[in-house]
């Protein structure tokens, strides 16, 4: 299906691409315009989707990391050490901890990661170039804190009320997916960042990498 959307969030796995398309509506409220499920191989439908969209956001780095902090040992964790420096700057700077980080080593990307990749490599094939988010701290900076997690049942309620805030829930958001959830904040993101209300976390210094995980807030 193709369609004319504004802001397009993205979240993926190993196996599957949840994208949803928000829009404005004549009073000025953000409001989903669409939203589907792929098979990550499915590249072709999701750049059919993202047809005309001003800015994507995606729930994954964009490549291998090039370890820029790689030589140094004190003061950082090991698992750190050779991460990309939008990840170690969302830990130091805003206490938000990732999971997990990109590898150097393609042979150590998880399966979601190497989907990543190829989603990146798709949408700039085809002139954009997309923003990095990560959904768990948009939830968290939203709510002023910690967030209970995405699989529970207070979980999902308080995401889904949290988004409310900022837009016109479907009327079956009670059926999304928790990946489809975490994809509308990233629609947010993506929109925000149009408006000066989305800020970029990573380092600037000399021998830093380039990578940047927006979350919300005025830079």
């Amino acid at each position: 299906m193709r369609l004319s959307p504004r802001w397009i969030g993205i979240d993926l796995g190993a196996s599957a691409i949840d994208a949803v398309a928000l829009t404005i509506d004549a009073g000025g409220r953000a409001r989903v315009c669409g939203a589907a499920t792929y098979a990550s191989s499915d590249l072709q439908a999701l750049l059919d989707m993202t047809a005309g969209a001003e800015r994507i956001a995606i729930d994954a780095p964009d490549q291998l990391s090039t370890a820029p902090h790689g030589s140094e040992e004190a003061g950082r964790s090991p698992k750190f050490r050779g991460a990309r420096c939008g990840e170690i700057a969302l830990a130091e700077l805003e206490g938000i901890w990732v999971p997990w980080t990109t590898p150097a080593e393609a042979s150590a990307a998880a399966g979601w990661m190497r989907v990543g990749f190829a989603v990146w490599a798709a949408l700039r094939e085809a002139g954009f170039e997309p923003i990095e988010t990560y959904p768990a701290g948009v939830f968290r900076v939203l709510a002023d804190g910690q967030f209970p997690n995405k699989r529970t049942v207070a979980g999902r309620r308080a995401r889904i009320e949290l988004l409310g805030r900022h837009l016109e829930l479907p009327e079956d958001i009670d059926r999304w997916s928790h990946d489809g959830i975490d994809a509308l904040a990233a629609a947010l993101v993506a929109r925000w960042s149009n408006e000066g209300l989305a800020r970029a976390i990573g380092h600037t210094a000399a021998g830093c990498d380039s990578s940047a995980i927006w979350l919300p807030g005025a830079a």
